[in-house]
């Protein structure tokens, strides 16, 4: 397989085989290409397409006619494997080629996975037998061109692509072809920087615009907008600009900036104040509250197990037995004595001794977690009463004072929406369904802090008799749950109210002639932040500009090179045209890019009433072209495509109509030598069968190859026979013929069986000649000479079998009824007559 042959400068394929693949059934199929020209003959629904699209499926692993026919994707599941194919056995189309690197090849592609209702179809590419990638084709010469037809294969339902896609495809589709995707691909990077080069959109840079309407502030700030200085400089502007404020107020200017700043923020404050009373919004942030730790429930825990070991009674003589414990002879007792208390005698023993002693100690230590107690307890009221106060000194000061009270200083509902005027649906309506919930949950939560002050206060007092402390925690469990609901709903509160007040601010602004005032402070308070967002906005309006300068550089490079490449593409497609329909009044004239669009391509059209096309009417070829004219166009285009990229094959599938006449000479004279010239490597699928036959015979002297594709039982598929010369081509027709229910049909058959059994006798006399040395006997030698005539001479030579001449004679019969104006034979003695010279020709004529 590694023959060596010379340096080619495009692949040549010696042969493709198919098997399981569409109409292809489980026993490979090959055909054999050896010369530049090949023309296959199939009738209808024989193989041909499938044959195209199985080389198509080698070279890309899949077909266009799925992207091109179907309405919906899933109407191809299932459509690459033969319906008759056995489970298991194999799906794959192999080509054996002469690359350019000289050395034979194989190229083989498996079926993996047929298309389904979802996904596309799996395969497995391979190259001599180890498993490659689609891009190592290109190392073999077999370069595939642009989707969706990468594979030099011309069919049917490829023609009008170029007619039917969208101008933006078409565009892309012909700028690739030319090779200016370099220059469109660096202005689509340029635009896509561009668009990424957004200018920054910060806040910042909103309230630094707003102060530049201000008169006091533009005069200072506006230089800002096309050179920043540097920072002393920029520091410098800021002061300015916070002592001119001051000054227009009449106040003494500050020496220390901060101080300007506050003391802006005061007259601010006092001029919006005269005009509404904006700080009754003011409240304490809300700084959360900590429940208790866990240590106080483990000193309460503690004292309640102790207190439970003891009675109460007993505790009460703690302090008497603590002082006959220091009494000298009790304290130092080493046996029994009289007891001092009542005066038994010998009642106090060591042991009893030790039992008090242990007692007392027991007391002490009841008393020291009952001192531990109380602190917790008292912890658990100051939590509580922490929490209480927070709680309400996070509300709004509005929130804290009388209904009369605020009316009395204008802070009404009412007002708010006067002073908002067109903003007091959007800001008001919020605010006003927040307040609500957040008062309900500072009252819940004050009321249940004070009920668990009351609670723990009841828990000191009663300590030795009613301590709860699941109650307790219950109970500040609750107290928890509250705090969470009411943070939540401060938090909830604060937005809208910072949109309220935010708003009524700018409002009043307005109204007391210090707009800007707020934003100034804004930005002056974050310098530096300023000054780098506005480098950033300067350079990227700078950089924006010189974008703007490349792009209208290369757009009108690329046009330049457009206008080049498509002049003369446009000519190579004339050429295509003229040579398939030449001097019709109705031609192609031009491909190019319309005026004034970037992404419209034009297929213009030239009418002449002129023999000389002179002053001709262009027109879009959509709308004048016939459907003959647009296939024609389409074979133009792929031709013209074929040379540009200089192909080194490509397939044809029925390139000329079966119902267009008109160009078929043109087709098979002109273009197919041009291509030739070109060194293309070209096969013909076409169920025409003159064309088969005329191309056989204008061909002859460039040794072209034949074959025909036909189907004897659809369960086992197309069948392609590799020849060269008639006989077999005639009688496979005539099988076909056979079938037919019409007598016309049988007819036909009887003919072409006929001539297939003179060809046969003829050949059988010559190879006869040849073998008795006379090298010189050719067919010619029997021209004219009928069946009659050459079964009788052919019959000795019928020699492998003694029923052999008889049934050349049964087959003269039948095909002699046939071609006789009598009643044709019926199908089965046609199909019989079909088997029988079919039989004959492999018995004696194919080695």
């Amino acid at each position: 397989m590694s023959k060596r042959e010379r340096k080619l400068t495009a692949p040549r394929i010696k042969s493709i085989s198919v098997k399981g693949f569409r109409a292809y059934g489980a026993a490979e199929q090959t055909l054999k290409l050896p010369s530049d020209l090949t023309v296959v003959w199939g009738p209808n629904s024989k193989g041909k397409t499938s044959l195209a699209e199985a080389f198509e499926f080698l070279l890309t692993g899949r077909i266009t006619r799925r992207e091109f026919m179907a309405s919906t994707l899933d109407e191809f599941a299932d459509a690459l494997r033969n319906a008759y194919l056995m489970d298991g056995d194999d799906v794959y189309i192999a080509v054996q080629m002469i690359a350019v690197d000289g050395i034979e090849h194989e190229i083989k592609r498996f079926l993996t996975g047929d298309y389904t209702k979802r996904q596309d179809c799996t395969s497995r590419l391979e190259i001599d037998g180890k498993i490659a990638e689609e891009a190592d084709l290109t190392k073999f010469g077999l370069i595939q061109s642009l989707p969706p037809f990468q594979a030099p294969i011309l069919a049917q339902h490829t023609l009008s692509y170029i007619f039917s896609i969208r101008p933006q495809e078409r565009a892309s589709y012909f700028k690739t072809l030319l090779e200016v995707t370099d220059l469109e691909g660096l202005r689509n990077n340029i635009s896509d920087v561009q668009e990424e080069l957004k200018s920054p959109t910060d806040q910042f840079l909103v309230k630094f615009d707003n102060c530049l309407t201000i008169s006091v502030f533009k005069q200072t700030f506006e230089s800002f907008l096309h050179t920043i200085p540097d920072w002393p400089t920029f520091s410098t502007k800021i002061e300015d600009a916070a002592c001119a404020l001051i000054e227009i107020v009449g106040e003494k200017v500050p020496e220390n900036l901060l101080e300007r700043f506050a003391l802006i923020e005061r007259i601010l404050n006092e001029y919006r104040n005269k005009v509404f009373p904006i700080r009754e919004f003011e409240y304490k942030k809300f700084t959360g509250w900590t429940p208790p730790s866990s240590d106080i429930w483990t000193q309460l825990d503690c004292y309640l197990a102790i207190l439970n070991k003891s009675d109460n009674d007993t505790r009460k003589l703690c302090s008497l037995f603590d002082e006959a414990l220091k009494i000298p002879t009790i304290s130092g007792i080493t046996e029994s004595i009289s007891c001092p208390l009542c005066g038994t005698s010998s009642a106090l023993k060591p042991e009893r001794v030790q039992f008090i002693r242990q007692f007392v100690n027991d007391s002490k230590q009841f008393k020291t977690a009952e001192t531990a107690a109380k602190s917790a307890l008292l912890r658990l009221i100051a939590s509580a009463e922490t929490l209480a106060d927070v709680t309400e000194s996070a509300l709004p000061h509005f929130f804290k004072i009388s209904t009369i009270k605020r009316r009395e200083m204008g802070f009404t509902i009412a007002r708010i929406r006067e002073l908002l005027g067109d903003h007091k649906t959007e800001c008001v309506k919020p605010w006003l369904s927040q307040i609500r919930p957040f008062s309900h949950s500072e009252i819940a939560l004050h009321r249940k802090a004070k009920a668990v002050i009351k609670l723990v206060n009841e828990q000191i007092d009663g300590l030795t008799s009613i301590l709860d402390i699941s109650k307790l925690q219950a109970a500040f469990s609750t107290l928890e749950a509250l705090c969470d609901t009411y943070s939540s709903e401060i938090d909830a509160y604060e937005i809208k109210a910072e949109t309220l007040i935010k708003a009524i601010n700018e409002a009043l602004d307005a109204k007391s002639d210090i707009a800007g005032w707020q934003d100034f402070l804004t930005i002056a308070q974050q310098p530096q932040k300023l000054r780098t967002l506005l480098i950033e906005r300067v350079a990227c309006a700078n950089v924006g500009k010189e974008l703007d300068m490349a792009i209208r550089q290369i757009d009108h490079a690329k046009e330049q090179v457009l206008d080049d490449k498509f002049s003369d593409y446009s000519t190579l497609i004339q050429t295509w045209w003229e040579r398939l329909r030449p001097d019709e009044p109705t031609f192609f004239s031009a491909l190019k890019l319309r005026k004034g669009a970037k992404r419209t391509i034009d297929f213009k059209a030239g009418l002449s009433d002129k023999p000389d096309r002179s002053t001709p009417k262009l027109r879009d070829v959509i709308a004048v072209f016939s459907h003959s004219q647009l296939h024609c166009l389409g074979l133009a285009i792929f031709l013209a495509r074929a040379q540009h990229e200089r192909l080194g094959f490509i397939i044809l599938d029925d390139p000329v109509l079966s119902s267009d006449a008109d160009y078929r000479i043109h087709f098979n004279s002109t273009v197919l030598t041009e291509l030739l010239k070109l060194s293309i490597q070209v096969i013909i699928l076409t169920q025409d069968h003159d064309t088969w036959e005329e191309l056989e015979i204008r061909y002859r002297h460039c040794g072209i190859s034949n074959a025909q594709i036909y189907i004897e039982n659809p369960a086992k598929g197309s069948i392609i026979e590799n020849t060269s010369d008639n006989l077999l081509a005639k009688i496979n027709r005539a099988k076909c013929l056979a079938h037919g229910g019409h007598p016309d049909s049988r007819k036909q058959c009887g003919i072409l069986l006929r001539d297939a059994g003179e060809r046969f006798c003829k050949e059988m006399l010559v190879n006869d000649q040849i073998k008795n040395c006379f090298n010189s006997a050719s067919l010619t030698d029997y021209d004219h000479k009928t069946l009659e005539w050459l079964c009788p001479h052919v019959e000795q030579l019928l020699n492998h079998d003694a029923s052999h001449p008889g049934k050349i004679e049964a087959f003269k019969k039948i095909v002699n009824n046939a071609c006789h104006d009598n009643v044709p034979p019926n199908n089965s003695e046609m199909i019989y007559a079909c088997g029988e010279i079919r039989f004959f020709l492999k018995e004696y004529l194919i080695r």
